[in-house]
């Protein structure tokens, strides 16, 4: 199927009014006596988003369009990616996942907006199938929907574990919806810690030792992004890639670029959403 051929309508229709503050404090103070290290975790994700409206300074990385994206990439592995890209499981798991966002309830505690966009999916899928990694963290869920790519992703290359960090939003039977979107018979090869990436990526990325790929999609605040690019660094193998979402926010991940050095980046447009997604690309 071609980049372009299904539009994310599908990903974007059910949005729920998120809670309002005074809902969410609401929900926290009936959580503290059963999960309080889990409700100081949400207020420090309240607190982080509070600050970031202080800082103002957009990332101001020069998107390039898909075509030049995936032939950057092609040229960097030597692999055909838009072959990649038109694999038939490809094809599959979005239909699969196309299929499951139809049967969602109006109702869904999470709105859609927060799904991961097909463009970001589909470039997830292709990066792990060149790279062929044993290990993926990614941070944040939703529904489900990038999971869904890199799993089929994994599943086509015979091997690998996604580990993803999700601490939901608020709402009502919200761990239940996590993950909705992965079909049943790639949920083998994913392990889900549930909590805040502030307290769980160090921890998960520990026990792993060595990630051929980390995916971003969680709190998009300067301080978090930041803080789970430089912590990933560490445990990238020597050949890997880092994928971030929504990084036009702020200059998480510009800075973090200069810093790391990677052999090559590539920030690009997503494809349903007012957002830019890039990839960090690193061979050692």
């Amino acid at each position: 199927m071609r980049e372009d051929a299904v539009p994310d309508r599908d990903l974007q229709d059910n949005a729920p009014v998120g809670l309002s503050t005074l809902q969410k404090l609401a929900c926290l103070s009936r959580l503290l006596p059963s999960r309080p290290a889990e409700v100081w975790q949400r207020l420090a994700t309240m607190a982080d988003v509070r600050a970031e409206a202080y800082r103002r300074r957009p990332c101001t990385i020069e998107p390039v369009d898909w075509s030049r994206a995936t032939s950057d990439l092609s040229q960097f592995w030597q692999v055909d990616v838009d072959g990649i890209l038109r694999e038939a499981e490809l094809e599959l798991v979005e239909q699969e996942v196309l299929g499951l966002m139809r049967t969602m309830p109006r109702d869904a505690p999470f709105g859609s907006f927060h799904n991961g966009d097909l463009r970001l999916a589909r470039l997830c899928y292709a990066l792990a199938r060149i790279l062929r990694p044993l290990a993926i963290v990614e941070t944040g869920v939703c529904y489900g929907v990038t999971s869904a790519f890199l799993l089929k992703a994994l599943r086509v290359n015979g091997r690998g574990v996604l580990h993803s960090i999700d601490l939901p939003p608020l709402g009502k039977n919200a761990d239940q919806f996590v993950g909705r979107l992965i079909p049943a018979d790639l949920r083998c090869d994913w392990k889900l810690h549930r909590g805040s990436s502030r307290v769980l990526l160090p921890e998960v990325l520990k026990d792993l030792g060595q990630i051929g790929l980390f995916v971003h999609d969680s709190l998009h605040t300067y301080k978090n992004m930041l803080r789970e690019f430089e912590t990933a660094q560490k445990y990238l193998g020597p050949t890997a890639a880092v994928v971030a979402d929504d990084i036009e926010g702020n200059q998480a991940f510009q800075e973090w670029v200069i810093k790391a050095s990677p052999q090559r980046s590539v920030t690009l447009h997503e494809q349903a959403k007012q957002s830019l997604l890039a990839v960090a690309l690193f061979r050692r």
